[in-house]
């Protein structure tokens, strides 16, 4: 079966940086917040949170000049060919991305899918079964949300990225009447001692700030789909770290303004901890529910982004030619969809 068809031009700069912010989200920063606050031991930790989104700002700059020269879909795979040459090592290193991606892929939507599981362990208690299956539900939801044009994910994309951001500044209001000074900014002599021990605990933490700004070069590989991409990609990628690293900064600042540092560094659940400590415990399973979805969304976007690799391997020859096959109205890559997760879903079993 021959590749056919070309993807549609559709997404504008507003539907672009709410895929790139809603993948950039996720479950991430909602549990790694002990570990980074752990790893710092005190509000200092925000230090991390600022390196993080300085080295997203730095990396997001070279993804932004690559996309707006060679705005394709597919993103990295194209970048190599260009970078290293197409006769040269470029065909050599794209043809390593597109298989990589094909393991790489379903690993890290299992692990966003695992991680929603155990999150809904706050409402409602699971066996591993369940969880299991749970997670493997979510991924065909998710897969059928996905299979219809860009133009309708595109407003879904709006959709989703309005209830996170709405999610984050009901989180960053509800602290203002609780708010510590001395809990949130209460330093001591010893909190930047620039000793060793205060060096391996801020890469630990920025191991974690970076982990969660990941997803701003999504656009790139839908950059077959974005419109005047010269402009809309290297603005989306800006808008999203700089967008979201104010929404992380004020979400860490109001969380060690309610609550001290090692009760946070201790917690399993800390956003569901914070709307407790602040409201009630149904509250806090509301935020939860919200905190879940913000998961789903992010797959939601991760897993759009991935399948536009295979798309773009199967039409240079490098990949199976079906996966270049394109829906005959929808115009989106029909076997990824229908095909690839069936692997997922055999590995999470499988575990």
């Amino acid at each position: 079966m021959a590749p056919t068809g070309k993807l549609e031009r559709s997404l504008s700069l507003t539907q672009a940086t709410a895929i790139n912010m809603i993948d950039m989200v996720g479950i991430g920063p909602f549990v790694t917040i002990p570990f980074i606050v752990g790893a710092m031991r005190g509000p200092q930790c925000i230090l991390a949170w600022l390196l993080g989104a300085l080295l997203a700002f730095l990396d997001g700059s070279v993804w932004a000049e690559l996309g707006a020269k060679w705005p394709e879909a597919g993103g990295s795979y194209v970048f190599l060919q260009n970078v290293y040459g197409n006769k040269k090592f470029g065909k050599m290193m794209s043809f390593l991305l597109v298989w990589q991606t094909v393991l790489q892929a379903p690993l890290v939507v299992a692990s966003g899918a695992i991680g929603f599981s155990q999150y809904l362990t706050y409402l409602v208690p699971l066996t591993s079964v369940q969880q299991k299956l749970i997670s493997g539900a979510l991924i065909i939801l998710i897969t059928v949300l996905l299979y219809r044009n860009i133009k309708s994910i595109g407003k879904i994309s709006i959709l989703l990225w309005i209830i996170t951001g709405g999610t984050f500044l009901w989180l960053i209001g509800s602290g203002f009447n609780h708010f510590n000074t001395t809990w949130a900014f209460g330093y001591t002599k010893d909190s930047f001692d620039f000793t060793p021990l205060f060096f391996v605990g801020l890469g630990q933490a920025s191991l974690k700030t970076v982990y969660s700004y990941l997803g701003y070069y999504n656009v790139c590989h839908l950059g077959g789909e974005i419109k005047n991409p010269e402009r809309n990609i290297p603005r989306s990628i800006f808008i999203s770290v700089g967008g979201i690293a104010l929404l992380y900064l004020g979400m860490q600042i109001m969380i060690l303004g309610a609550m001290p540092w090692q009760k946070i560094a201790g917690s399993d659940f800390v956003i569901s901890a914070y709307f407790e400590h602040i409201y009630n415990l149904q509250v806090a399973k509301i935020a939860t529910g919200l905190i879940l979805f913000i998961a789903v969304a992010s797959l939601f976007a991760v897993m759009l982004g991935y399948s536009r690799i295979p798309y773009a391997a199967a039409l240079d020859g490098n990949f199976f030619p079906a996966f270049g096959k394109l829906h005959p109205t929808k115009k989106i890559p029909v076997h990824f969809f229908i095909g690839a997760w069936r692997f997922w879903i055999g590995f999470q079993f499988a575990v």
